[in-house]
């Protein structure tokens, strides 16, 4: 204790201290207290100032926080809600697409009495090649499909032919196109009545065509022309669309006429196909 009075610092300290108490003591006791008062304010206020200053940044600063939070999560739900929208607009083409199709396949019931049932499928697989003339298809035996039942699709709301099964295991199924090489479908022309074969060609194919040959150099046969099938087959049921007459070809030396047929469908764009699978066949 008696090495604290000894310090010299603590000394001066406390003789400033005892001044300025009896100092205050004295300007209170003659009147004088408020300079006092006015000195403590003097020498607090820039310390209360710089409080208000640091209370106010605080709040500003914690309310810029919470408004972007606020912003974040309005703004991820915005988010959410466009993401709905984009995927209910996406889904709507796909949505339009089936319910054509739907229609389009009640039309053909509706108007083809001979047609009993259908098997929808899905396209699975293609044969390797530039141009694939035989597809896969995710449906077979298991659900009814049998070999050589005709294949049809739709294309912009009317139905067209695609082909027929070649081959069928329990869930898959072959589908030869209509268009291969070697096939062929009784066809006749829509606006004349006149009779004819569609054809699979070499080098048609690859082009996704056919041609209607069997014609003779009198058929009336114009670019334009409609071709359906006319039912003088063991595979198609009549009246199926098969595609259009695209151009229309003479041949001097065999005395014939030869039509480029663009079908109906877009084979490398199908994707859904109707297996009909059972029809009544009309007997000539």
């Amino acid at each position: 204790m008696g090495d604290i009075f000894k310090n010299k610092f603590f000394i001066i300290l406390l003789i400033v201290a005892c001044v300025l108490t009896f100092a205050t003591m004295g300007l209170n006791l003659t009147g004088h207290g408020s300079i006092v008062s006015d000195t403590t304010n003097i020498i607090i206020m820039p310390f209360q100032k710089f409080a208000n200053i640091v209370k106010e940044s605080w709040s500003g600063f914690t309310a810029y926080f919470t408004d972007i939070k606020e912003l974040r999560k309005e703004n991820a739900d915005l988010k959410a809600q466009v993401a709905v929208l984009q995927a209910q607009n996406a889904d709507m083409p796909i949505l339009d697409g089936k319910i054509n199709s739907l229609m389009a396949y009640y039309g053909l019931k509706q108007d083809h009495t001979d047609i009993k049932q259908f098997q929808d499928a899905a396209v699975i697989a293609r044969d390797a090649g530039n141009y694939s003339t035989v597809l896969t298809i995710d449906k077979g035996s298991f659900h009814g499909i049998k070999k050589d039942m005709p294949v049809i699709t739709t294309a912009d709301g009317i139905v067209g032919i695609v082909g027929y099964v070649s081959e069928v295991s329990t869930f898959t199924s072959k589908i030869s196109l209509f268009i291969r090489t070697s096939n062929s479908v009784g066809a006749y022309i829509k606006r004349t009545g006149q009779i004819g074969i569609a054809e699979g060609d070499f080098d048609l194919e690859k082009e996704g065509k056919c041609i209607l040959g069997s014609l003779s150099k009198d058929t009336d046969l114009q670019v334009g022309d409609k071709i359906y099938t006319s039912g003088y087959s063991d595979i198609y049921p009549k009246d199926l669309y098969i595609g259009e007459i695209t151009e229309v070809v003479p041949d001097p030396l065999s005395q014939t006429l030869t039509g480029y047929i663009q079908p109906a469908v877009d084979f490398n764009s199908l994707r859904n196909v109707m297996v009909i699978l059972e029809f009544t066949r009309e007997f000539y």
